[in-house]
């Protein structure tokens, strides 16, 4: 049997001892300890019941919330998946996914690429050809009775294609469009296009699109008969011993191009027997020109640009001799012909008239000025500047005839009153005495 102890002193007690005989303390019985413990379990199961109870609440509560979140998450997502296909169905094309979420680098770049693509929508040639054709428009109308934008079209189309019109592409934006008769530049910038003559035109690209959009089909084969083009106006890789010859050389010789060849033959009428004596004389007019002070320019005797121009369909160019540009010469390249025609035009000469019309060889104008074609150039720079301070030149003119007409007007209004005063003075004096007279009357 197993030895008992107080629990307060430790001091040995019997088995059936209420009190400890040392410290007096109070000793529970084994029946007084077990039901202790049974009481304690009790409690201790009552206690757990009501905890998982609570916990079984709480577990069911968690349960009910995740149920009804995920009936509610499914509906959403059900419902924005619905949309989604929708509107990926909707969609032209789709994107495919940037797989790993790796952040794609080309993004900003194939941003770009779609945002020129947008404002582009055509080839540079395609812009170019629809630029050319809205300025060349009444010239196919007066020249090709031309009555709608359908027939314009097929006109230009035409004469690509059989080699009446050529185009060279001089840079990636600029282009020169010619024919035997004369040529234009034309350039595409990002909302015009602009084409430069004697004059320039300039077109919005948004005019273009709306005139010109549905024939682009038709448009669209020319791109081939420009250099360093393809169908989709994209630059081709071909060899460039293909390129065509400059549109502005001489189809005749190939040593001058059309201006120089324009020159050559208005030089060719110049008075002077030889060569140097004619290019003389051009010059010596040329330096009046280039006079500073206005008073000094002759207005009669000025060369004042070389101009191109399209009359009943035929192109052709001219030098004008006076400020006014009343009076000018004209020059007809006349295409592979090996004759050109140049043509007086001034006040009372129509130009419809042929009696001053002379036919000249080109080549005999190449063989005869070519040793001469740096003087020939820094006539074309000449006229050019001439062509630009011609406007300002009338301006100051017209300001100096205003002054010198004022300054007569007050010269004539002067020797008026100077003259009035004269004659005052020359009156006799009125020696007649009224006051006297009457007062000898009475």
């Amino acid at each position: 049997m197993k030895k008992k102890f107080c629990p307060n002193c430790g001091h040995p007690l019997k088995q059936d001892v209420d009190f400890c005989p040392s410290c007096g303390f109070k000793v529970h019985s084994k029946k007084q300890t077990s039901d202790q413990r049974v009481n304690h379990t009790q409690r201790v199961q009552q206690v757990s019941k009501k905890r998982m109870s609570k916990l079984g609440i709480v577990i069911a509560s968690c349960i009910l919330l995740l149920l009804v979140g995920g009936i509610t998450g499914f509906y959403f997502y059900n419902q924005h998946h619905d949309q989604a296909a929708v509107t990926a169905h909707s969609k032209k094309g789709t994107k495919k996914p940037n797989p790993m979420g790796k952040k794609n680098k080309n993004n900003k770049n194939n941003a770009d690429k779609n945002k020129d693509s947008q404002n582009k929508d055509y080839s540079n040639a395609i812009w170019m050809l629809m630029g050319y054709m809205a300025y060349a428009r009444k010239n196919y109308e007066d020249g090709q009775n031309v009555t709608s934008t359908s027939e314009l079209v097929d006109a230009v189309v035409k004469d690509f294609k059989d080699d009446t019109l050529t185009a060279t592409k001089k840079s990636s934006t600029t282009y020169n469009i010619s024919n035997d008769y004369g040529d234009v530049d034309v350039e595409v910038k990002p909302s015009e296009v602009k084409v430069t003559n004697d004059g320039t035109t300039v077109t919005p690209k948004s005019e273009l699109k709306e005139t010109f959009n549905k024939y682009t089909t038709k448009i669209s084969p020319v791109v081939k008969k420009i250099v360093g083009e393809t169908d989709g106006g994209v630059k081709a890789t071909s060899n460039t011993s293909s390129t065509k010859k400059n549109a502005k050389s001489s189809k005749a010789d190939g040593t001058f191009s059309n201006e120089e060849m324009v020159v050559a033959a208005y030089l060719d009428n110049v008075s002077g027997d030889t060569p140097k004596e004619k290019l003389s004389t051009l010059n010596s007019i040329l330096e009046k020109d280039n006079n500073s002070d206005v008073n000094k320019i002759p207005t009669d005797d000025y060369i004042s640009g070389l101009y191109s121009h399209t009359y009943k369909g035929k192109s052709y160019y001219s030098i004008a001799s006076n400020l006014s540009s009343t009076h000018y010469e004209i020059v007809y390249l006349n295409g592979d012909s090996d004759q050109c025609t140049t043509q007086i035009v001034a006040p009372g000469i129509s130009i419809d008239e042929d009696r001053y019309k002379k036919n000249k060889s080109k080549a005999d104008l190449v063989k005869k000025f070519k040793p001469y074609q740096q003087e020939i150039n820094e006539i074309l720079n000449e006229m050019k500047n001439n062509k630009e301070r011609m406007s300002s030149i009338i301006e100051e003119q017209a300001k100096q005839g205003e002054k010198s007409s004022q300054s007569e007007s007050n010269k004539k209004d002067s020797d008026e009153d100077e003259k009035n005063t004269d004659d005052s003075s020359d009156e006799p004096e009125d020696t007649n005495n009224t006051d006297e007279d009457t007062d000898a009357d009475y």
